[in-house]
């Protein structure tokens, strides 16, 4: 009798110190409509984010590793949006940067993998650190593949949203960054 309600002891101490290790997995809500009345595309990951594109966009695919959902437009256009909270990217996950400071931080990571990993070039075209946002553009040439993609990185209260135009000549740089701009502009007007 004393040996069954040791183990049983012994079996709920291990129990709770198990459950207490477990990771906190937070339950997102996806999805995607195009409205033809109002010509927009409307995408969501709840809790994180949600956006209206202007236009109509087709989900194509999706990336685990960034999180980010591609779309692509009748013109070909492709961009590629993410949501996500700024504790979970592994450059802040000890000790949480949030607003702009993710945003420098998150910039500065993403790039310095595509210029040491493959040798192309990047630049700050806009900087906001009232409104905690920054637009940069990685260019070049990597394995016979031409990179122009413009991405605006943003963080509000530890949520991170990530916007890309990748490359087209269908649109000029300065369509790109105001496009970028009015995609921030619109998640935070919702």
């Amino acid at each position: 009798m004393t040996v069954i309600i040791n183990y049983r002891k012994y079996l709920i101490v291990v129990i709770l110190f198990l459950s207490s290790c477990a990771t906190h997995k937070v339950s997102t809500l996806v999805g995607y409509d195009y409205d033809a009345k109002s010509n927009k595309t409307d995408y969501f990951i709840l809790p994180y984010g949600s956006i209206s594109i202007p236009g109509k966009w087709e989900k194509s695919n999706y990336n685990s590793i960034s999180r980010q959902q591609f779309f692509k437009n009748e013109d070909s256009v492709t961009i590629a949006i993410a949501f996500g909270p700024c504790n979970k990217f592994e450059f802040n996950a000890d000790n949480p940067k949030v607003g702009y400071e993710f945003v420098k931080a998150y910039y500065e990571w993403d790039s310095q993998y595509f210029v040491g990993k493959l040798g192309l070039g990047r630049k700050i075209i806009e900087s906001d650190s009232l409104n905690s946002y920054l637009i940069w553009n990685l260019f070049g040439a990597s394995n016979d593949l031409k990179v122009d993609t413009y991405f605006l990185f943003s963080d509000n209260n530890c949520y991170v949203k990530s916007f890309s135009v990748l490359e087209t000549d269908k649109w000029t740089a300065s369509q790109k960054v105001e496009f970028l701009k009015n995609l921030y502009r619109k998640e935070d007007q919702e």
